[in-house]
């Protein structure tokens, strides 16, 4: 995956399947202080995350929403990885 000038490039997983892979513009997630997002060259940063809905705006503009459990985010050099243990 190469991102793009305007995306950056997310993996998320659960511990059955890997749910999502791509390239994205931003996220907004539930951390455990609360909503955060993340956009193309955000600062490094680890979050824990609570229950809550998880949403996704896609290289094409389009979104995508849905629900997680707990879980951590890690975002560094134009990376990030959403791990979760239930995804609905």
């Amino acid at each position: 995956m190469a991102s793009s000038e305007k995306g950056f490039d997310i993996e998320i997983v659960t511990p059955q399947q890997q749910y999502f892979s791509g390239e994205i513009q931003s996220i907004i997630a539930p951390g455990r202080d609360g909503l955060f997002q993340v956009l193309k060259s955000h600062a490094p940063l680890l979050s824990a995350l609570k229950n809550g809905t998880v949403r996704l705006t896609l290289a094409n503009k389009s979104e995508k929403t849905f629900t997680i459990s707990d879980g951590f985010f890690e975002v560094s050099n134009n990376k990030a990885i959403l791990l979760t243990e239930e995804i609905s």
